[in-house]
Protein backbone atom coordinates (compact mmCIF):
# COMPACT_ATOMS: atom_id res chain seq x y z
CA UNK A 1 0.00 0.00 0.00
CA UNK A 2 1.28 3.47 -0.90
CA UNK A 3 0.19 6.60 0.94
CA UNK A 4 -0.17 10.06 -0.57
CA UNK A 5 -0.38 12.35 2.50
CA UNK A 6 -2.68 14.88 0.84
CA UNK A 7 -4.97 12.32 -0.76
CA UNK A 8 -4.82 9.09 1.28
CA UNK A 9 -3.63 5.55 0.56
CA UNK A 10 -3.87 3.62 -2.66
CA UNK A 11 -3.59 -0.17 -2.78
CA UNK A 12 -2.45 -2.13 -5.82
CA UNK A 13 -5.17 -4.56 -6.92
CA UNK A 14 -3.37 -6.20 -9.83
CA UNK A 15 -0.60 -5.36 -12.32
CA UNK A 16 -3.14 -6.05 -15.08
CA UNK A 17 -6.36 -4.38 -16.16
CA UNK A 18 -9.51 -6.08 -14.94
CA UNK A 19 -11.31 -7.44 -18.00
CA UNK A 20 -14.51 -7.81 -15.96
CA UNK A 21 -14.48 -4.05 -15.36
CA UNK A 22 -14.48 -2.93 -19.01
CA UNK A 23 -17.35 -0.88 -20.43
CA UNK A 24 -17.68 -0.75 -24.21
CA UNK A 25 -19.70 1.57 -26.41
CA UNK A 26 -19.71 3.27 -29.79
CA UNK A 27 -19.15 1.45 -33.07
CA UNK A 28 -18.51 -2.28 -32.94
CA UNK A 29 -15.50 -3.64 -34.85
CA UNK A 30 -14.08 -0.12 -35.21
CA UNK A 31 -10.66 1.10 -34.07
CA UNK A 32 -10.55 1.45 -30.29
CA UNK A 33 -10.26 4.61 -28.21
CA UNK A 34 -9.46 4.02 -24.54
CA UNK A 35 -11.22 5.96 -21.79
CA UNK A 36 -9.36 6.38 -18.47
CA UNK A 37 -10.98 7.89 -15.39
CA UNK A 38 -9.61 10.16 -12.68
CA UNK A 39 -8.70 9.64 -9.03
CA UNK A 40 -11.40 7.90 -6.97
CA UNK A 41 -13.67 7.13 -9.90
CA UNK A 42 -14.19 4.01 -12.00
CA UNK A 43 -14.81 2.76 -15.53
CA UNK A 44 -18.43 3.96 -15.53
CA UNK A 45 -17.44 7.62 -15.26
CA UNK A 46 -16.08 8.38 -18.73
CA UNK A 47 -18.31 5.69 -20.23
CA UNK A 48 -21.16 8.11 -19.51
CA UNK A 49 -19.69 10.46 -22.14
CA UNK A 50 -19.89 7.93 -24.97
CA UNK A 51 -23.44 8.85 -26.09
CA UNK A 52 -22.14 12.36 -26.78
CA UNK A 53 -19.14 11.20 -28.84
CA UNK A 54 -19.24 10.43 -32.57
CA UNK A 55 -19.85 6.71 -33.25
CA UNK A 56 -16.74 6.42 -35.41
CA UNK A 57 -14.71 4.45 -32.85
CA UNK A 58 -15.35 1.79 -30.26
CA UNK A 59 -14.88 3.46 -26.88
CA UNK A 60 -13.52 1.17 -24.18
CA UNK A 61 -13.53 2.47 -20.61
CA UNK A 62 -11.15 0.71 -18.22
CA UNK A 63 -10.58 0.68 -14.44
CA UNK A 64 -7.47 1.85 -12.57
CA UNK A 65 -5.20 -0.81 -11.10
CA UNK A 66 -5.14 0.72 -7.60
CA UNK A 67 -7.97 0.87 -5.08
CA UNK A 68 -8.62 4.34 -3.65
CA UNK A 69 -11.32 4.95 -1.02
CA UNK A 70 -14.59 3.83 -2.67
CA UNK A 71 -13.14 4.00 -6.17
CA UNK A 72 -9.93 3.44 -8.07
CA UNK A 73 -6.75 5.20 -9.14
CA UNK A 74 -3.94 4.82 -11.64
CA UNK A 75 -1.15 5.83 -9.26
CA UNK A 76 -0.49 7.41 -5.87
CA UNK A 77 -0.76 11.19 -5.85
CA UNK A 78 2.24 12.95 -4.30
CA UNK A 79 1.59 15.69 -1.71
CA UNK A 80 2.72 18.27 -4.27
CA UNK A 81 1.93 17.81 -7.94
CA UNK A 82 5.42 18.96 -8.94
CA UNK A 83 6.98 15.87 -7.33
CA UNK A 84 7.68 12.81 -9.51
CA UNK A 85 4.67 10.66 -10.32
CA UNK A 86 5.16 6.90 -10.69
CA UNK A 87 2.72 6.03 -13.46
CA UNK A 88 4.85 3.28 -14.98
CA UNK A 89 2.91 0.39 -13.41
CA UNK A 90 -0.36 1.69 -14.82
CA UNK A 91 1.22 2.45 -18.19
CA UNK A 92 2.62 -1.08 -18.39
CA UNK A 93 -0.79 -2.55 -17.54
CA UNK A 94 -2.49 -0.51 -20.26
CA UNK A 95 0.25 -1.32 -22.80
CA UNK A 96 -0.19 -5.05 -22.14
CA UNK A 97 -3.95 -4.68 -22.63
CA UNK A 98 -3.43 -2.80 -25.90
CA UNK A 99 -1.06 -5.48 -27.18
CA UNK A 100 -3.68 -8.18 -26.54
CA UNK A 101 -6.42 -6.55 -28.65
CA UNK A 102 -7.42 -7.87 -32.07
CA UNK A 103 -7.98 -4.36 -33.41
CA UNK A 104 -5.84 -1.23 -33.30
CA UNK A 105 -6.09 1.04 -30.27
CA UNK A 106 -5.69 4.41 -31.97
CA UNK A 107 -6.31 6.90 -29.18
CA UNK A 108 -6.94 7.56 -25.52
CA UNK A 109 -9.16 9.99 -23.62
CA UNK A 110 -8.19 10.56 -20.01
CA UNK A 111 -9.53 12.77 -17.24
CA UNK A 112 -7.13 14.10 -14.56
CA UNK A 113 -5.00 11.07 -13.59
CA UNK A 114 -6.26 9.37 -16.74
CA UNK A 115 -5.08 12.36 -18.77
CA UNK A 116 -1.59 12.04 -17.32
CA UNK A 117 -1.62 8.33 -18.10
CA UNK A 118 -2.73 8.92 -21.70
CA UNK A 119 0.20 11.30 -22.17
CA UNK A 120 2.50 8.81 -20.43
CA UNK A 121 1.63 6.18 -23.04
CA UNK A 122 2.76 8.55 -25.79
CA UNK A 123 5.90 9.54 -23.90
CA UNK A 124 6.92 5.89 -23.44
CA UNK A 125 6.28 5.11 -27.12
CA UNK A 126 5.35 7.91 -29.50
CA UNK A 127 4.02 5.40 -32.03
CA UNK A 128 1.68 3.65 -29.62
CA UNK A 129 -1.31 5.96 -30.21
CA UNK A 130 -2.40 8.23 -33.03
CA UNK A 131 -3.88 10.86 -30.71
CA UNK A 132 -4.75 11.72 -27.12
CA UNK A 133 -7.44 13.79 -25.40
CA UNK A 134 -6.15 15.11 -22.07
CA UNK A 135 -9.00 16.46 -19.93
CA UNK A 136 -7.84 18.36 -16.84
CA UNK A 137 -4.64 16.33 -16.76
CA UNK A 138 -0.95 17.17 -16.98
CA UNK A 139 2.28 15.49 -18.08
CA UNK A 140 4.26 13.76 -15.33
CA UNK A 141 7.20 15.92 -14.21
CA UNK A 142 10.68 15.31 -15.55
CA UNK A 143 11.95 13.93 -18.82
CA UNK A 144 11.18 10.50 -20.23
CA UNK A 145 13.36 8.68 -22.77
CA UNK A 146 10.64 8.90 -25.41
CA UNK A 147 10.12 12.66 -25.17
CA UNK A 148 12.56 13.49 -27.96
CA UNK A 149 10.85 11.09 -30.36
CA UNK A 150 7.47 12.45 -29.32
CA UNK A 151 8.62 15.99 -30.17
CA UNK A 152 9.62 14.78 -33.63
CA UNK A 153 6.37 12.92 -34.30
CA UNK A 154 4.05 15.54 -32.71
CA UNK A 155 0.77 13.59 -32.67
CA UNK A 156 -2.50 15.50 -32.23
CA UNK A 157 -3.41 16.19 -28.61
CA UNK A 158 -6.52 18.00 -27.39
CA UNK A 159 -6.09 19.57 -23.97
CA UNK A 160 -9.37 20.56 -22.35
CA UNK A 161 -9.33 22.26 -18.96
CA UNK A 162 -10.93 24.89 -16.80
CA UNK A 163 -9.54 28.28 -15.85
CA UNK A 164 -10.96 27.82 -12.33
CA UNK A 165 -9.48 24.33 -11.85
CA UNK A 166 -7.84 24.25 -8.37
CA UNK A 167 -5.19 21.85 -9.70
CA UNK A 168 -3.91 24.50 -12.10
CA UNK A 169 -2.42 27.77 -10.98
CA UNK A 170 -1.09 30.16 -13.62
CA UNK A 171 2.41 28.69 -13.48
CA UNK A 172 1.22 25.09 -13.73
CA UNK A 173 -1.06 25.91 -16.64
CA UNK A 174 1.83 27.56 -18.47
CA UNK A 175 4.07 24.55 -17.85
CA UNK A 176 1.51 22.12 -19.27
CA UNK A 177 0.96 24.34 -22.30
CA UNK A 178 4.71 24.68 -22.87
CA UNK A 179 5.28 20.92 -22.73
CA UNK A 180 2.37 20.05 -25.01
CA UNK A 181 3.27 22.77 -27.51
CA UNK A 182 6.85 21.48 -27.71
CA UNK A 183 5.96 17.80 -28.02
CA UNK A 184 2.57 17.55 -29.74
CA UNK A 185 0.26 19.16 -32.29
CA UNK A 186 -1.69 20.85 -29.53
CA UNK A 187 -5.30 21.95 -29.64
CA UNK A 188 -6.45 23.66 -26.46
CA UNK A 189 -9.99 24.18 -25.17
CA UNK A 190 -9.81 26.39 -22.09
CA UNK A 191 -13.06 27.12 -20.27
CA UNK A 192 -12.39 30.23 -18.12
CA UNK A 193 -14.96 29.56 -15.38
CA UNK A 194 -14.82 25.75 -15.32
CA UNK A 195 -13.34 23.93 -12.31
CA UNK A 196 -12.01 20.33 -12.34
CA UNK A 197 -14.71 19.00 -14.63
CA UNK A 198 -15.90 18.69 -18.22
CA UNK A 199 -18.64 20.90 -19.62
CA UNK A 200 -20.82 20.76 -22.73
CA UNK A 201 -18.63 23.09 -24.81
CA UNK A 202 -15.52 21.10 -23.96
CA UNK A 203 -17.36 17.90 -24.88
CA UNK A 204 -18.30 19.36 -28.27
CA UNK A 205 -14.62 20.15 -28.84
CA UNK A 206 -13.76 16.54 -28.03
CA UNK A 207 -16.38 15.26 -30.49
CA UNK A 208 -15.05 17.52 -33.25
CA UNK A 209 -11.48 16.45 -32.54
CA UNK A 210 -12.46 12.76 -32.75
CA UNK A 211 -14.32 13.20 -36.04
CA UNK A 212 -11.25 14.81 -37.59
CA UNK A 213 -9.00 12.05 -36.28
CA UNK A 214 -11.32 9.42 -37.76
CA UNK A 215 -11.15 11.13 -41.16
CA UNK A 216 -7.34 11.10 -41.04
CA UNK A 217 -7.25 7.42 -40.13
CA UNK A 218 -9.57 6.54 -43.03
CA UNK A 219 -7.45 8.61 -45.43
CA UNK A 220 -4.34 6.75 -44.31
Amino acid sequence: MTTSPQYGPVELISPHLDESAVVRGGAQDAPIVLLMHGLGSDERDLASLVPFLPPVFEYVSVRGIFRYVQGFAWFAMPPERALPVDADAAAAAVEAWIAAQDRPVVGAIGFSQGGLLALQLLRRDADRLDFVVNLSGWPSPGTLPGDATLAERRPPVLWGHGGADPLYDEEAESQVREFLTAHTALEEERRPHLAHAVDEIELRAVASFLRRRAEEIVDD
